[in-house]
């Protein structure tokens, strides 16, 4: 009876010890995030960030919301992307630029991915940006494409 007290207790040890603990390496998003604010403002820094813009509409705001996962060149290469699966849309992409119009683009932010028959993970922004900014994001989007 004895052992039968024991045998879950070494089942317990056994699978603690084969469970496979993360390192703080195996998950960094706080040092990637860093990473990528400090590419971000090295960019600004040098002036390359994105091309210019007249008055850069939108541009504070897609730099807050999308440019973790567009990047900050629209070049779908932000921190965040690495992770997502289908990968974000690539902005300097001419020949999308030139099949969708700017309506597409902005149901596209205000309603997220699902409302186009796109990806979930385009998180819809209308309730966390105004009508008004948003137009301003689809201008600033439509110049990666200049």
């Amino acid at each position: 009876m004895r052992h039968v007290r024991l045998i879950p207790a070494f089942l317990l040890a056994l699978s603690l010890n084969a469970c496979d603990w993360n390192t703080p390496n195996d998950y960094k998003p706080k040092r990637d995030y860093q990473a990528f604010q400090q590419k971000l403002a090295d960019a600004q820094k040098a002036g390359s960030a994105t091309p210019a813009v007249a008055a850069d509409p939108g541009k504070t705001t897609f730099e807050t919301y999308c440019a973790a996962c567009h990047g900050i060149n629209g070049k779908a290469d932000g921190p965040s992307a690495q992770a997502l699966n289908p990968k974000p849309r690539n902005f300097t992409d001419k020949a999308w630029q030139a099949k969708v119009d700017d309506a597409h683009i902005y149901k596209v932010i205000k309603e997220g991915g699902a409302s186009v028959g796109l990806s979930a993970t385009m998180a819809p922004w209308g309730a966390a940006v105004p009508d008004d900014e948003i137009k301003n994001l689809v201008q600033y989007v439509r110049h990666f494409g200049k």
